[in-house]
């Protein structure tokens, strides 16, 4: 299967890219997870950031809050603006996953972030088959329907993955769980952005999710984990295979 680009407002952004303010977000932060601005280093002033991006200089300190709250600059009076040492870098932040994978992801950083899968999405799962209810239980089916129905596609496939994904976190009755669902959608996104061509045929994908929908479906929990590790393994091998080939 192929992969598509995907748009820079595409459904799985958390931070919006529309606008003058979200381009101007994107902008910088992929300058610095792309470490064109290292950290420590000052960033352009506000009057360079006005003429270089040709943008309002309310744009350009919407957009520097928004960095700062995501712990990748600060501003000091007389001092500038300078961007953050990466320990302080708000690593769980989807923007901050997405544009760190953008960059050029490392062996060691899929890594990570296939443990922080499996350290999270097996659980949801197992929350979701005792917690769901009857509309949840709907919007995992529907999303299996979706992705069946988009072989075809790849981007309208990868689209009805991640439904499923966050709707097995919605299900799990869990709010601080389901909020995690938008790091897991950021990694599955890079997996997408990764992959050339799938290693897993799609009706054995299929068959996998439609696993972990049989398993909630009938409250499984045992059943809904061990179908979701399945899953989580077979995405550590095909991003392995992917970067493999990459490099």
């Amino acid at each position: 299967m192929s992969s598509p680009t995907l748009a820079a407002g595409d459904a799985s952004r958390v931070y919006p890219t529309r606008g003058v303010h979200g381009r101007v977000v994107e902008q910088i932060g992929r300058r610095i997870l792309g470490g064109e601005l290292a950290p420590g280093a000052m960033l352009p002033r506000e009057a360079e950031l006005v003429r270089e991006l040709g943008i309002s200089r309310t744009a350009v300190r919407e957009a520097i809050k928004v960095l700062a709250a995501k712990g990748l600059v600060e501003s000091r009076q007389k001092l500038g603006m300078r961007v953050r040492p990466e320990g302080a870098w708000n690593l769980l932040d989807p923007d901050v996953l997405a544009w760190q994978a953008a960059s050029g992801p490392s062996p060691e950083l899929m890594d990570h972030l296939v443990e922080l899968r499996w350290m999270i999405e097996p659980a949801a799962a197992r929350l979701a088959a005792t917690r769901r209810n009857a509309d949840q239980l709907q919007a995992l089916t529907s999303a299996l329907a979706d992705m069946t129905a988009a072989v075809d596609d790849p981007l309208a496939y990868y689209r009805a993955d991640l439904d499923f994904h966050r709707a097995v976190f919605a299900a799990s009755g869990n709010p601080f769980v389901d909020r995690l669902g938008a790091i897991v959608s950021a990694v599955l996104e890079v997996s997408f952005r990764l992959q050339r061509r799938s290693l897993i045929p799609i009706a054995v994908g299929l068959s996998m999710h439609e696993r972990v929908l049989n398993a909630v479906r009938a409250r499984d929990a045992d059943a809904a984990e061990r179908a979701m590790d399945e899953i989580i393994e077979e995405a550590r091998i095909e991003l392995e295979h992917a970067i493999g080939a990459s490099s």
